[in-house]
């Protein structure tokens, strides 16, 4: 109605020019979905039986400051400069150790929980949905925003009253919301904080033996060549010699990348000696210098690699305790990771 009153002169009502086109048979190429009926949730009866999981980008310190991500978990947030898998393991890895183990989570579809249509790998779950299900949490999917209104609701309330807190703390950069921020969730937590029908939290305890950082990793599947080594993005890691096999050559192995950014090798569910491979000869006859270490420059598309973050230099070799990689201080509400210059890999050799 708009373009025939602009361009023919003709005034005439959106109703009546959409009734005289359905009558010509003419009918909008749009198509509408009809209206549903909505009912509301039944809240779980026990804490930990279903945690909503959601990330809100917004312009958190005003107008002239970039917008970053506020991931959150119902009762538990964290900032951060994207919404991606290592972020979300580090809020989990935050869930668990404070609470413990979930019953199942709610999320909406975004890559990091469910691969999307096109990208050829429908079938097989994403690295944060394969480590819940180690983990045993049931990944439970929205179809809209409306189904999972409780995190949707807490992004907005969050998007009004956490802006303020930010202001009026004189709030700047990431580092100074993340320390606001620690502070606000406890209050905010006590003033809307719902009480669950039964006492008795439905909250997991974490085995004794369970490393989390070989969980909340990222996993990729490698076949040992048959000189003992395998190939991850810049790297080539030798495998050494142990107690259960001398040789490696053709056997399936799993490199465990960490949230720190550390490389392991898994076999059978047990981590296996590895180093740094030297140069083959056909490198050093092309002047191709030895790889310096540094992992986080190839190409992810999806964003779903490890932190990229600045760590010392040179590459160091460590030995990792009980076989598994440094964690996140476990006593942190709110963790952060502030995505900057590239980080360096370390390797962890078995003590």
């Amino acid at each position: 109605s708009e373009l025939l009153a602009e361009r023919e002169g003709i005034d005439i009502g959106r109703t009546t020019l959409r009734r005289i086109l359905l009558d010509a048979g003419l009918s909008s190429p749009r198509r509408r979905r009809p209206p549903k009926h909505r009912v509301r949730r039944q809240r779980m009866p026990r804490a930990g039986m279903l945690i909503q999981l959601d990330g809100s980008y917004h312009r958190w310190l005003g107008d002239v400051r970039p917008p970053f991500t506020l991931l959150l978990a119902v009762d538990d947030a964290l900032f951060c400069k994207q919404e991606d898998s290592h972020n979300y393991f580090l809020l989990m890895q935050n869930l668990l150790r404070r609470r413990g183990i979930p019953l199942a989570l709610y999320t909406d579809r975004h890559a990091v929980f469910k691969h999307t249509p096109g990208s050829g790998s429908t079938g097989t779950p994403t690295q944060f949905g394969r480590a819940m299900a180690e983990l045993g949490i049931q990944m439970i999917f929205a179809l809209s925003p409306q189904a999972k209104g409780r995190v949707e609701r807490a992004a907005g309330t969050f998007q009004d009253r956490l802006i303020t807190e930010l202001r009026l703390a004189g709030a700047t950069t990431i580092e100074q919301a993340k320390a606001v921020l620690k502070q606000f969730l406890p209050r905010f937590n006590r003033r809307f904080q719902v009480p669950a029908q039964c006492p008795d939290p439905a909250f997991r305890p974490l085995p004794p033996d369970l490393h989390l950082g070989q969980v909340l990793c990222f996993k990729h599947k490698r076949k040992v060549a048959r000189d003992n080594t395998v190939k991850f993005q810049r790297h080539t890691l030798q495998l050494l010699p142990d107690r259960q096999r001398r040789s490696y050559a053709g056997a399936a192995v799993v490199v465990l990348h960490g949230l720190d950014g550390r490389l392991s090798l898994q076999h059978e569910g047990r981590i296996i000696a590895a180093q740094e491979a030297p140069p083959s000869p056909g490198s050093l006859r092309n002047g191709i210098k030895p790889s310096s270490g540094d992992a986080s420059q190839s190409p992810d598309p999806k964003g779903l690699s490890q932190p990229r973050e600045t760590a010392p230099d040179p590459l160091t070799m460590v030995a990792a305790a009980n076989g598994h990689g440094s964690v996140i201080d476990d006593e942190a509400v709110v963790s952060m990771t502030v995505t900057t210059s590239p980080r360096r890999s370390t390797f962890l050799q078995q003590a």
